[in-house]
């Protein structure tokens, strides 16, 4: 026999046992037997690409964590995954050639006739949920997904199931639904108002106490916009550029408008709501009314001023009537000594010590006066203003201009106290940093408000850096009008002097 034969049939053994590596050599006489071996050679290199496709198939096959089943075209399943065997703990046997329907619980109709029916009127993967029971009793929620199997002459030879099991997606789903339902009650039952805007500030969504916040019905926020109800138009701007910034606010002071025209002040906390590319689609924030929190902050404050004036008051009658007294005693008795006396070196000496109590008298009437008016209690705030501008004109050489309305109100005392002092504390500064030599002041009233304008043609300053540098100046005024419901206004160009402009809200507390 030729010994190639021998080489032959080890060789066919070898593929027979999975090994394709080796080839034979054929010999040089180049005959049929050596033709028949380079078919062998041939055979072999197809079965090793056909195997390593099948195993790779089979790995990806068996490594998918959901269950997989080929069916026939009856719907009896011809071969399964190993996930089908872990997830129903069932051996592979048991599913040959079983029907498909056979693993559902329960179920109205036949899946496998909804799966033909579906693929066969819409020509692309169905997907329908059901339950299958382990061998252990235990019911599992799948997601089936079907689609044809075909040959390579796409001849249609069966089906294709993919089942999902959905027991961990219930169960997120279930805590999800339960997260949001909590959530949603705390979002509901908050005492501040949340809310939700996109990138234009229009309302998306809102809690209970924001409808109640805005002093609207709970209806949707149709065309309803949130910088559109902030009052002042700079409030506004620098909210803006905050977020924009810094991509949050925290307790920033607004005066919000309500859909009943009644003015709320409040403090907005809030943050961007942005897309994976950094880009600003909407804010989500808190607001918090403090309204009530400010008129017990102004009640304390006009307390402390009101407290503070009545000290003043008192300070000032008690060294009118006691030092006062004494000190113009004293001038009648050395008026008394300078007509009685005949030595002229001790005449002198008492006119001299005349004149220094003169001044003295003078410096006290201006510290009584600066303490508390008597004018500003006796006859009002116009009469004491034109008296401080005539005392001060003598004093600093000063030129005043005093503008008042004829129809200007009677007000309130304390109220009147504190335009006083604001007036007063404007020209202090005036004489101490502007080196005006003009003060204007404007006193107007209507049925609204009070406004008091004043000017001075100074150097000017930065207003920026006073209040960084907490300029004690704007600090007095503003906590002077708080307690009001003021708001002031100052404008100030280096070289070109400085306006305070006030506006005094006319009720019946601020009225006499």
């Amino acid at each position: 026999m030729d010994p190639r034969f021998k080489k032959i049939n080890r060789q066919l053994t070898e593929y027979a046992l999975g090994n394709f590596k080796k080839k034979l050599r054929p010999s040089s006489k180049l005959d049929e037997v050596d033709a028949f071996i380079s078919c062998i050679n041939m055979l072999g290199e197809e079965l090793k690409e056909t195997t390593i496709s099948k195993n790779h198939f089979n790995n990806i096959f068996n490594s998918v964590s959901d269950m997989i089943f080929v069916l026939d075209e009856k719907g009896k399943i011809q071969n399964t995954s190993l996930s089908v065997h872990d997830t129903l703990k069932k051996n592979a046997t048991v599913f040959k050639n079983k029907f498909i329907d056979t693993l559902e619980v329960k179920r109205e109709n036949s899946l496998f006739l909804y799966i033909l029916k579906y693929l066969k009127s819409n020509k692309h993967p169905v997907e329908v949920e059901t339950s299958f029971k382990t061998s252990e009793g235990d019911i599992i929620p799948v997601l089936c997904a079907a689609v044809f199997l075909y040959d390579e002459k796409k001849q249609k030879i069966g089906y294709l199931v993919v089942a999902k099991n959905l027991t961990n997606l219930k169960q997120y789903e279930f805590s999800l639904k339960e997260s949001e339902a909590k959530y949603r009650k705390l979002f509901e039952e908050s005492s501040d108002c949340i809310f939700i805007v996109d990138r234009s500030g229009n309302f998306m969504d809102i809690n209970v106490a924001g409808y109640k916040l805005f002093k609207k019905n709970k209806s949707p926020f149709q065309n309803f916009n949130l910088f559109n109800q902030v009052l002042k138009p700079v409030e506004k701007k620098c909210l803006l550029q905050e977020l924009k910034k810094n991509k949050n606010v925290v307790d920033f002071a607004i005066r919000l408008k309500c859909l009943d025209e009644s003015i709320t002040d409040c403090l907005i906390s809030a943050n961007t709501i942005e897309t994976d590319t950094r880009k600003i689609i909407g804010y989500r924030g808190i607001i918090k009314d403090v309204s009530k929190q400010k008129e017990t902050e102004n009640l304390v404050l006009k307390t402390i001023v009101n407290t503070q004036e009545t000290e003043r008051k008192r300070f000032a009658k008690d060294i009118h009537d006691s030092l006062g007294q004494q000190l113009s005693a004293i001038k009648f008795y050395i008026g008394t000594s300078v007509a009685s006396t005949k030595d002229e070196k001790q005449k002198a000496l008492l006119i001299k010590s005349n004149e220094a109590l003169v001044t003295a008298l003078a410096d006290m009437r201006n510290i009584c006066f600066n303490l508390m008016p008597k004018t500003l209690e006796n006859f009002g705030l116009v009469a004491s203003l034109k008296e401080l501008c005539k005392q001060t004109e003598v004093n600093e050489k000063l030129n005043f201009k005093l503008r008042t309305s004829d129809n200007f109100p009677l007000l309130n005392k304390s109220l009147e106290i504190a335009i006083f002092r604001i007036v007063q504390e404007f020209i202090n500064n005036s004489l101490k940093h502007s080196k005006a030599d003009t003060i204007i002041i404007e006193l107007s009233a209507n049925i609204v408000a009070v406004t008091i304008i004043l000017k001075d043609n100074g150097i000017g300053f930065d207003i920026a850096a006073a209040i960084n540098n907490g300029g004690m100046g704007l600090r007095n005024i503003k906590s002077r009008i708080q307690p009001y419901g003021g708001e002031i206004s100052i404008s100030s160009t280096v070289g070109k002097g400085t306006q305070c402009k006030i506006n005094i809200p006319l009720n019946s507390i601020n009225l006499q």
